[in-house]
């Protein structure tokens, strides 16, 4: 007896609703709580069958439906149902097990609770999510916006990627390759950001169109001054060599000092004033240069050591050391210093995507947009890692970023290559082992390039 009361309290007691129906479609046992959630708090289940249950209930059909199909199938069903009291519907936590006695069924369990509250606040839970993740995503395009606005060179890489990107996974997913649906947002994230890095990059490296850059009028200065001062010593040879002449026309008997070498200085200054403007037009062609020789290199280190005068009567080099590495570059504008800095915006990414503290899904962001520099065979930057430390988006990433470089009209530095030719680089780099092959392949087939 004590047995039964302790068993009978335990029902009363429990937060969940509860009743047990045999195979037979009658209602054995009920707890208050039960008849409380199902609004029936003055009647009774007791003796009821499932089908009674139905034809009073007529709005409830999925909850007693959910019932009969587990009494029918003897087998445990656990979901989430709506149940509709008073006209409001609440979402019912539902669970029925069947109850063996030895070997055989003999009934099922129902056991049931009100979630709508826990429903509600879990709603409002991924709408806020979903209203903070697309905060996020502004916030991340008028952040990027800002970086390609910042440098008008730059101004349409980021977006290209992107739309790249986006094209090449919708590829992949008609392939039956793609990704997770829950890993798209956060791999196109790490397009976003993958250079956010450049915002604390100099704008006279990021934005650097000429091997000598601010410097050119630097080297034109120093020239023209010069020049000038060469001028003005031969007009003051030429002023004193003509007050000599004339004096020896007004005076016949007089002593003349004109001698062959102020003949011999003005012509070496002549030839000077020529070197020197010979000198400029070269470093000026050359500044203009993608590619550079040997034979170009040489001779600019030739007209390097040319001496310039100055106004104050000394001479310094026509070029110092930093004109000189940057006019002698064997390809592209920048010099191992600012090659060294503009490289460095990928550790820049990094660091500021990882003090983000991304999580879930986007918990890789920092790691596939802080490697999209490293090559399969250990040749890229910052790490100079290989292929096992290199996963499948910041592969993607590689080939995307190296394309749009290829390929972008708004570069200083260079002028665009057709997809063709673009390819026929990357096709290179592959068999060297650098990219992945199999991604370029899908790329290219994908014609995700084509936006």
């Amino acid at each position: 007896m004590s047995d039964r009361i302790a068993f009978e309290h335990l029902l009363e007691n429990t937060t969940d609703g509860f009743f047990v129906v045999g195979y037979d479609g009658h209602i054995r046992m009920e707890n208050s709580l039960a008849l409380k959630i199902l609004g029936m708090s003055d009647d009774t289940l007791y003796g009821k069958t499932l089908v009674d249950c139905i034809s009073k209930n007529g709005k409830n059909d999925e909850f007693f439906g959910c019932i009969i199909d587990a009494v029918y199938k003897k087998e445990k069903i656990s979901r989430v149902v709506p149940f509709i009291k008073d006209d409001k519907t609440a979402n019912l936590r539902l669970v029925v097990s069947p109850l063996r006695d030895r070997m055989d069924d003999i009934s099922a369990i129902v056991m049931f609770s009100d979630i709508t509250e826990l429903s509600e606040l879990g709603a409002k839970n991924d709408l806020l999510m979903r209203k903070l993740m697309e905060f996020v995503d502004r916030f991340v395009k008028v952040m990027i916006g800002a970086i390609d606005a910042r440098s008008h060179y730059n101004a349409n890489h980021t977006k290209s990627m992107v739309a790249y990107a986006e094209r090449y996974l919708d590829y992949l997913n008609e392939m039956g390759r793609g990704f997770e649906p829950e890993q798209r947002n956060p791999f196109l994230s790490s397009v976003w950001m993958h250079d956010v890095g450049k915002l604390v990059i100099p704008l006279r490296i990021m934005d650097k169109p000429t091997r000598l850059g601010d410097k050119e009028k630097d080297v034109r200065h120093r020239v023209e001054v010069a020049i000038l001062c060469e001028k003005l010593r031969i007009a003051e040879r030429k002023a004193v060599t003509d007050s000599e002449i004339e004096k020896a026309r007004n005076n016949p008997g007089a002593a003349v000092d004109i001698s062959l070498e102020d003949y011999s200085d003005v012509a070496e200054e002549s030839t000077r004033i020529k070197l020197l403007e010979e000198a400029l037009e070269f470093i000026l062609d050359v500044n203009q240069r993608g590619y550079m020789d040997k034979e170009s290199c040489s001779r600019i280190m030739e007209y390097a050591d040319i001496k310039c005068l100055t106004p104050s009567g000394e001479t310094v080099p026509l070029l110092n050391e930093y004109e000189r590495e940057a006019l002698t570059i064997e390809r592209g504008t920048l010099t191992k210093t600012e090659r060294d800095i503009m490289q460095s915006h990928v550790i820049k990414s990094y660091e500021m995507l990882r003090q983000m503290e991304f999580e879930g899904p986007y918990k890789d962001v920092p790691e596939w947009a802080g490697k999209h520099h490293e090559l399969l065979d250990g040749s890229g930057y910052p790490e100079g890692i290989s292929a096992d430390d290199i996963p499948r988006e910041t592969r993607i990433l590689t080939i995307l970023d190296i394309y749009d470089a290829l390929t972008a009209e708004d570069r200083p530095y260079k002028p665009p290559l057709s997809s063709e030719k673009a390819f026929d680089i990357l096709r290179d780099m592959a068999k060297e082992g650098k990219i992945d092959s199999v991604i370029l392949e899908d790329f290219i087939a994908s014609n995700a390039w084509k936006v």
